[in-house]
């Protein structure tokens, strides 16, 4: 059976999506919006609006539909609140990273690094809340969670350059950043140890007020 109606982490997704496209056809909107080293200080909005804009078209429409996916996938886990925290942590940690980790980065668009922060708070509070609970500490509760954390903690790993470098793609036309990347990974992946460590307290509250 086909499910027509959306939950409000898909239609936060799909309004992200829609503004995403429509930066794309804003001419002015990258040089006003990303990551530029040297304005930071005075235009300190460039940390979050850097990863609405993109390179080109396909970078755009890659990452508008990887949104809808990560947001569709890790639901469950992850309702509206939290998704946004994780966006927005995930937008401020890697122009923080980026801007004292990496001094000769001096320009970043993309939205990927921030679905990174989405990708690995949804997998790493999924896996979590799945040990916790004896009903899920299985084989068959956890290998799906543990190969998406792992699978995806692997990918970044193997992609990184040395030092600060930025690698060329071709498909991109342009060159990559995936140290972004990383930070959006380490800041998701604590996010989800804590959103697992509330839902934790919750359940064990909920416990006690049970018995």
């Amino acid at each position: 059976m086909i499910r027509l109606t959306l939950a409000r982490t898909e239609w936060a997704a799909l309004v992200g999506a829609a503004l995403i496209v429509l930066l794309q056809q804003l001419d002015a909107a990258g040089a006003a919006l990303e990551y530029r080293r040297a304005l930071l200080a005075a235009e300190p909005w460039r940390f979050v609006t850097a990863h609405l804009v993109h390179v080109n078209w396909e970078h755009a429409l890659i990452n508008a539909a990887a949104w809808w996916l990560v947001a569709r996938l890790f639901g469950p886990d992850l309702d509206l609140r939290r998704q946004l925290i994780a966006l927005l942590a995930g937008a401020i940690a890697i122009g923080a990273g980026l801007a004292a980790l990496h001094p000769t980065i001096l320009w970043y668009r993309g939205f990927s690094g921030v679905l990174h922060a989405l990708y690995f708070a949804g997998a790493t509070c999924w896996l979590a809340n799945a040990l916790a609970r004896p009903d899920t500490r299985t084989l068959r509760g956890l290998w799906l969670p543990l190969a998406l954390a792992l699978g995806g903690w692997i990918k970044v790993v193997l992609e990184q350059p040395s030092g600060s470098a930025t690698p060329y793609a071709d498909w991109l036309g342009a060159t990559t950043v995936p140290q972004a990347h990383l930070l959006g990974a380490l800041a998701g992946t604590l996010l989800g140890f804590a959103f697992a460590w509330r839902d934790a307290k919750k359940n064990a509250a909920t416990v006690r007020g049970v018995s």
